[in-house]
């Protein structure tokens, strides 16, 4: 990826005590110098593919293990084992999202979600902030069949300050769903029990 050079202050030169032409081109010579990498800066930003000098807070985490439910009706976190890509946004103890840098977060989760037997289940999903609850922030799933498969997709905002952490809950009023990873089976790849995508959407407003 092209990366665009930080531009430091310039180094002016000291007057002398008299006027002197060669002291000022000189100061003049270092100032246009730098003026001109500052505005080939914003011009490469503010041109159609600028976008790519742009650095903001991330993250993609997964998990490779089967997630279930020890008790019905019981809220447990939703963990991701498992670290693609980070740039200011980190997961700790397994399941909190913590971002370093304080904004609007947009994230992305998905889930394998697998019953076991036939009876109904009603499933929940939920956020948290800071070990908080979010109000009306549950989504609510109905799967039912042995050996049944359902994606759990969710799509959300959220504002962070620097060093706040959210993370995902899950509970069931029966204990046989998992939330299922599967190994590589040709033709396909893995597939994951859970994936969270993290992505800086604005500063704070």
């Amino acid at each position: 990826m092209p990366i665009l050079n930080p531009v430091a202050p310039p180094a002016l030169p000291f007057a002398p005590e008299d006027y002197a032409r060669a002291h000022h081109d000189q100061h003049d010579n270092v100032l246009r110098l730098y003026f001109n990498r500052l505005s080939a800066i914003t011009n490469t930003i503010i041109g159609r593919n600028g976008g790519q000098y742009i650095e903001v807070p991330y993250g993609l985490f997964f998990d490779i293990a089967d997630q279930v439910l020890t008790l019905p009706n019981t809220a447990t976190p939703i963990v991701y084992g498992q670290t693609y890509l980070s740039n200011k946004v980190s997961v700790q103890n397994n399941s909190e999202v913590i971002v370093a840098i304080g904004g609007i977060y947009n994230f992305q989760f998905s889930a394998q979600l697998t019953s076991s037997n036939s009876s109904s289940k009603q499933v929940y999903v939920w956020l948290k902030r800071n070990n908080i609850d979010i109000s009306y922030s549950t989504h609510q799933y109905t799967i039912s069949g042995s050996n049944v498969h359902e994606e759990i997709n969710w799509n959300f905002n959220i504002d962070l300050q620097a060093g706040d952490f959210f993370e995902l809950e899950w509970a069931a009023n029966d204990v046989n769903v998992t939330l299922e990873a599967t190994a590589a089976t040709p033709p396909h790849s893995g597939i994951p029990s859970t994936v969270m995508a993290v992505n800086y959407v604005s500063p704070l407003p």
